[in-house]
């Protein structure tokens, strides 16, 4: 296929199609958005699947009651005091007005209605330029591979603000301009819900390069000028948090070599080659594919597409800012490429009493769902029994807790040995130490670590390789024990 020839309007190799009938779109898209909310809200509870949920919505509902940000450790005994940031405030709020207002069903349906959003939306922009079929794949496919990490926690916030930022990167890129310096707004949302917004400044530099030098060198300085100071408006937009540039150091530590944790939790660990798995390599392979029929035209592109490749092959948690990103910078080209794709994408059909039909069903359905679901976090993280019987031996002191507990009990108002905030505190070589104690054949170790931080009770899973320390150890009485959990107490 031949490349498409330079054109006097910079911005018109890359222009979509006229959008006839475009009126259908919204229609489409929320056919879409009821059909996430259906499905999700059908199995709603893997979205609590998580002990993270648990201290997040603790951490809200402390920033609510106190009316202040906490600036250091106030749930764990091992690091109380130290430094500590609630770098994701903005999110955890959110979940504790939810929960305040609806328990854990409203937990759900806030996480819930952030996918669907960000999946609708895509579909809408897809659906103008590729057509129906290749809009409906990209969003399917997008669902698949997010499916693993649609859990209540702040990066589900994240995922509709991804999709405004790239869908404004890309849209400004199909005009020939820079993007509109509100734009950079969605950076301050971001910075304020999740840590993983440096991305996004990367990402905008990529494509602001490919929008300077697309068409003649006598342009390249206006456009450097214009990109320039929409890049540094979103930086300085993305410092717009109460914490300033702290969070951004939270990430180059946690990247710089002081993640110890992060070889430790399963989500940082390489993609693994299971259907969520493959079907990110696939789209990569593909989107790579499309992109390389106009290796100039599209350098920078494929830039991107392999770094964020090259991210989740790395890390899977990144597999979801792969799928969310990748889909803008391809339709274009693949529409460029493939006739087909550009023919569906301007003959849309108008809205039609059918489709009606399937919105108003599809809108019962979630009612239905949404009237009867009563999601709960999984029993295995909420031992809810065995704190129930420390307390009534009144078991004070500092704990030893499983890692899946700890947002139990924060969200109990029990201090934590350990639990999900290791990218800022449990650092140091804790994890390193605490990992070889439980991993050891001989007891001592474990003995000695808890020994080293006075703990005087214990409560962990009842089958796992801590009980079957305690057990063996002298001074250490088992006090109850159910399917889920065992409670020991040191001998006084």
């Amino acid at each position: 296929m031949t490349l498409a020839p330079v054109m006097t309007d910079p911005a018109a190799s890359v222009r979509p199609a006229p959008r006839a009938g475009s009126r259908a779109v919204p229609v489409s898209s929320l056919v879409v958005f009821l059909a996430l909310a259906a499905t999700l809200l059908a199995a709603a509870d893997p979205l609590l699947n998580d002990p993270d949920s648990q201290w997040h919505v603790a951490v809200g509902r402390w920033i609510v009651d106190h009316r202040t940000l906490p600036w250091t450790d106030l749930f764990s005994h091992t690091f109380a005091g130290r430094p500590w940031i609630a770098k994701e405030w903005a999110s955890q709020v959110i979940f504790a007005g939810a929960h305040g207002g609806a328990g854990w069903w409203g937990v759900a349906v806030v996480a819930i209605v952030s996918t669907g959003v960000a999946l609708a939306v895509m579909h809408g922009w897809l659906r103008a330029r590729v057509g129906p079929m290749a809009a409906l794949v990209g969003v399917v496919l997008a669902f698949v591979v997010l499916a693993p990490h649609l859990l209540a926690r702040p990066h589900i916030f994240t995922l509709p603000v991804i999709v405004a930022w790239t869908i404004g990167l890309v849209g400004a890129r199909e005009r020939g301009l820079a993007p509109p310096l509100w734009l950079a707004l969605a950076m301050t949302a971001w910075a304020n819900l999740h840590g993983s917004y440096p991305i996004g400044l990367v990402l905008a530099g990529l494509i602001a390069c490919e929008g300077v030098v697309d068409g003649p060198r006598a342009l390249w300085r206006g456009r450097a000028a214009a990109w320039g100071l929409f890049l540094a408006a979103s930086a300085a937009a993305a410092l717009a948090t109460p914490y300033g540039i702290r969070p951004l150091l939270v990430n180059l530590t946690l990247f710089g070599g002081g993640g110890e944790s992060l070889r430790f939790i399963a989500e940082w660990q390489p993609i693994r080659f299971d259907g969520p798995g493959l079907a990110a390599l696939g789209a990569c392979a593909v989107a790579l594919w499309v992109l390389a029929a106009e290796p100039r035209a599209n350098a920078f592109r494929i830039g991107l597409v392999l770094i964020l490749a090259a991210m989740m092959v790395r890390h899977s948690r990144f597999m979801d800012l792969f799928v969310l990103v990748a889909p803008f910078l391809v339709a274009g080209p693949a529409a460029r490429r493939f006739s087909a794709l550009r023919t569906a994408a301007t003959s849309l059909a108008p809205t039609t009493g059918r489709a009606w039909s399937a919105v108003i069903a599809l809108a019962a359905v979630v009612l239905v769902l949404a009237a009867t679901a009563a999601p709960q976090p999984a029993p295995t993280m909420t031992p809810v029994a065995a704190l129930e019987a420390a307390r009534a031996k009144g078991l004070t002191g500092p704990v030893y807790n499983d890692y899946d507990f700890g947002g139990f009990l924060i969200g109990a108002g029990v201090p934590t040995f350990i639990d999900g905030r290791a990218d800022q505190i449990f650092l140091g070589g804790f994890m390193n130490d605490l990992h070889r104690a439980v991993d050891a054949a001989d007891h001592a170790p474990f003995d000695a670590l808890l020994r080293r931080h006075g703990v005087t009770w214990a409560l962990v899973r009842a089958q796992g390789a801590e009980a079957g320390h305690l057990s063996a150890l002298d001074g250490w009485t088992l006090l109850h024990r159910d399917p889920v959990a065992a409670v020991y107490m040191r001998d006084r």
